[in-house]
């Protein structure tokens, strides 16, 4: 795959590993799951529905994040 910037690139790759097969995109994590992002711990709480983002949960406050930033 040729890509015109880097970033593009690496988008690309991050897409393939969160999509599904047939059934469409699945993600990796569940409700109450913890995930980090940006060095941070905090719970996932939903998919947004657009495929890209989600919902997580750090302290009080809900962030809607990448899905592809979530480790």
């Amino acid at each position: 795959m040729r890509c015109r910037v880097d970033h593009d690139c690496r988008r690309a790759s991050r897409v393939k590993q969160v999509s599904g097969t047939a059934g469409g995109p699945h993600l990796l994590w569940r409700t109450g799951d913890r995930v980090r992002w940006r060095d941070r711990i905090g719970d996932f709480r939903r998919e947004v529905g657009d495929g890209e983002h989600a919902e997580i949960m750090i302290s009080d406050r809900t962030y809607r994040v990448r899905v592809g930033d979530l480790s």
